[in-house]
């Protein structure tokens, strides 16, 4: 039987990015490509292209999110990526 600590966590990431539809797209490949869960994505572009981009993720308890900040800031087209907020698990009853 799972415990709870076996659960996924919500992880939620901010990006400062200095092309907007470049990083987005990174961004998105890079959660796929590490298997992770998208659950939230939310842009607010400024008038030069670039962009802050706050991205939620469900990851396993085993992925680091300080290791997973380094590999999404890693892109050239983001300034900087930080970890704004972090859940313990799911909860029951709670909408996939």
């Amino acid at each position: 039987m799972p415990s709870t600590a076996c659960r996924a966590s919500s992880v939620v990431f901010r990006a400062i990015a200095t092309d907007s539809l470049a990083a987005a797209s990174q961004l998105l490949a890079d959660v796929q490509r590490f298997g992770l869960r998208m659950i939230e994505f939310r842009m607010m572009v400024d008038v030069e292209g670039g962009a802050a981009i706050d991205f939620g993720i469900d990851a396993s308890p085993d992925r680091d999110p300080a290791v997973l900040r380094s590999r999404f800031a890693r892109h050239p087209t983001l300034r900087s990526v930080e970890i704004v907020g972090r859940s313990p698990g799911k909860t029951e009853g709670a909408a996939p």
